[in-house]
């Protein structure tokens, strides 16, 4: 926070800096000219996993792809070949479309984050200036205008998750990939993907075999059989047999010495373990790997969550070599989500699996950005988002370590800082959790969680719980650190607003104003957060209907704001442009109207004319008229 608290201690909760009450306010930011006019696309804009060398089959698949006009949900089986499909079709497409864009759609804050990498595309300068809820609007506004354009959304498990998107984007064609097959009423066409014919399956088996050198080949059929003649599990086995000139017959005896294939999990648990078994001698690191990689997302892992240690990228190259990773030229690893669900699974030696999410946490805390609310690390946090949701979906929130709690924190900060207030708050209640779990309830950097947690659910509009959480962040924090600890009186402030937005506002202002004089007796009359208090508390009286003591409070405010922190600081701002408008509610137009004409300056100079602040001054000064004096000359 800004009043000079330091997260305390050796185990502080301290991602970048003091997390702990975290203000998430407005934000004013100096904009690129390209941020406020329309949104525009280059060409050529392409972003489409490369797909297997070895597609085989799929005619009737794409010519359905071709034949439709609106959106189609291709169904199947994990490991069918759902995401390949739409990926060959999806580059077919690439000399008449413009974007040509796949989004990882997981969860609705995987969709939501792929739109927003769509917009930074479209306007690279915007990257670290707009948060991501403004460049996923931005993205979907175009896609809304044009046409001509290419969406996959890969591996929807929920409908809901893309509902909205879907409503805002009927003008391009979009094409969805999903385990799910009864959820699509109203959505477009359904597409079931079945496994491939026998004959489809022994070709690709060839097809990956025979890539390199020849190789025998003799009962491929037996053994594509055997695999259910799923195409992950085919690739991987014949990618085995290509390098280590295996027979089907053999290897078909290999899967058999590890008992029946059982489920189509269970098969490529053994296939994959007929693989890794031999790599345990030539890349040792590469079972490791595999495990680590299971406890993130499944696409375009970073290199960063890779452990800097020698061996890593020839064990990663041994694991494409075998089809159970795809490598990027960025550095970065997608894995099959039926890959990662298997190298989640115990086995071989005890504590493996342990071990290796526990990995996963480290690699996180290490490769999250050291400040969350610098807009320079914003893309990056946009990239690691997924792989830490994906994370907290896979783990119990029983083992959460301080690691992972740290990267909960500031994740929760980067949330709140880009609107994204609902996943802020779930990231504020378990890194909340985790910390009370690991050093007790009154730990005073989990105050700090506990508080910003109360700020991310006001912002939801949640506000009853708000409340609730704050009345007992204040009995703990005053029973813990004192009264007069500037954690406290935050607490309190924070608390004075759920009142407020709840309908008391009675009650709101006497909290207030406590807290507001005992800010002045503890901080001193002009640090940010007395001169914010009394702003708040102006506002506060607004609502109240006392528009007298509402404008004497925001007028201390605002001059205090001008005389520490500068005309431009967006307190400043925002404490002006609440005055201005308390002017003219009160009737008093000249004044309000002098005020918005220096505000309008301050605001257009250091925004630019088309920023939502400079439009809401010009807008409101709009409202008052004309001034009579210039009328009348």
């Amino acid at each position: 926070m800004s009043g000079g608290v330091e997260a305390s201690g050796a185990r502080s909760v301290a991602a970048g800096g003091d997390i702990g009450w975290v203000h998430t306010g407005d934000r004013v930011t100096v904009l690129p000219p390209g941020a406020t006019g329309p949104v525009r696309c280059p060409g050529g804009l392409v972003d489409v996993p490369r797909g297997s060398a070895h597609f085989v089959g799929r005619a009737d698949q794409l010519a359905a792809l071709d034949a439709e006009e609106g959106p189609v949900v291709v169904c199947g089986l994990g490991g069918v070949g759902k995401s390949s499909l739409a990926a060959r079709w999806a580059l077919r497409q690439v000399p008449h479309r413009n974007p040509v864009w796949w989004i990882a759609a997981g969860s609705r804050a995987d969709v939501d984050a792929g739109l927003a990498g769509l917009a930074a595309a479209m306007q690279p300068e915007l990257i670290g200036v707009l948060p991501q809820e403004a460049l996923r609007e931005r993205a979907l506004q175009w896609l809304s205008a044009h046409d001509g354009w290419l969406l996959v959304l890969d591996d929807v498990t929920d409908p809901a998750d893309v509902a909205g998107l879907l409503a805002r984007t009927g003008r391009g064609r979009i094409v969805l990939t999903s385990r799910t097959t009864d959820a699509w009423h109203g959505v477009g066409r359904v597409l079931h993907l079945p496994v491939p014919a026998a004959d489809e399956s022994v070709e690709l088996f060839t097809r990956v075999a025979t890539h390199a050198a020849p190789r025998d080949t003799t009962g491929a059929d037996r053994l594509c059989e055997a695999l259910g003649h799923l195409p992950l599990g085919v690739e991987i086995a014949a990618a085995y047999c290509a390098r280590t000139a295996t027979s089907p017959d053999a290897y078909l005896a290999e899967l058999g010495r590890s008992g029946g294939l059982g489920t189509a999990e269970d098969g490529l648990a053994r296939v994959l373990g007929v693989t890794l078994n031999r790599l345990a001698g030539t890349a040792r690191h590469a079972s490791g790997i595999l495990r680590l990689l299971g406890w993130f997302g499944p696409d375009r892992i970073p290199a960063t969550l890779l452990p800097p240690v020698p061996g890593v990228r020839d064990a990663l190259g041994e694991l494409a070599a075998h089809s159970m990773v795809t490598l990027h030229q960025d550095g970065s690893v997608s894995v099959h989500r039926l890959v990662q669900a298997v190298a989640r699974r115990p086995s071989g030696r005890p504590g493996t699996v342990g071990e290796a999410r526990a990995l996963a946490a480290t690699a996180l805390a290490h490769a999250a950005p050291p400040e969350s609310a610098d807009p320079a690390h914003w893309e990056t946090w946009r990239a690691l988002l997924p792989h830490v949701e994906a994370h907290l979906r896979h783990t119990d929130p029983a083992g959460d370590g301080e690691a992972l709690v740290q990267v909960l924190a500031a994740a929760g900060l980067y949330l709140g800082l880009n609107g994204l207030h609902e996943a802020a708050v779930e990231a504020y209640e378990r890194a909340s959790a985790g910390w009370a779990r690991l050093y007790g309830p009154d730990h005073a950097p989990g105050l700090g969680l506990r508080g910003a947690l109360v700020e991310a659910l006001l912002r939801a509009g949640r506000v009853d719980e708000a409340a609730e959480q704050a009345r007992e962040a204040v009995r703990t924090m005053t029973a813990v650190l004192g009264p007069d600890a500037p954690y406290t009186l935050l607490a309190r402030s924070c608390l004075a607003t759920a009142y407020a937005k709840a309908g008391l506002v009675h009650r709101a202002i006497t909290l207030q104003s406590e807290v507001l004089a005992d800010m002045v007796r503890v901080l001193g009359p002009d640090s940010r957060e007395t001169l914010a208090a009394c702003s708040e508390l102006a506002g506060i009286h607004r609502a109240a209907g006392r528009t007298g003591e509402a404008l004497a409070l925001c007028a201390h405010a605002a001059a205090g704001m001008r005389a520490v922190l500068g005309e431009e600081d967006p307190d400043t701002l925002i404490a002006r442009i609440n005055l201005a408008g308390l002017y003219a509610g009160a009737g008093a137009t000249g004044r309000a109207r002098a005020d918005y004409a220096e505000l309008l300056a301050v605001c257009a100079r250091r925004l630019g004319d088309d920023h939502p602040y400079t439009v809401h001054v010009r807008e409101a000064a709009g409202t008052l008229g004309p001034d009579p004096a210039r009328t009348s000359q």
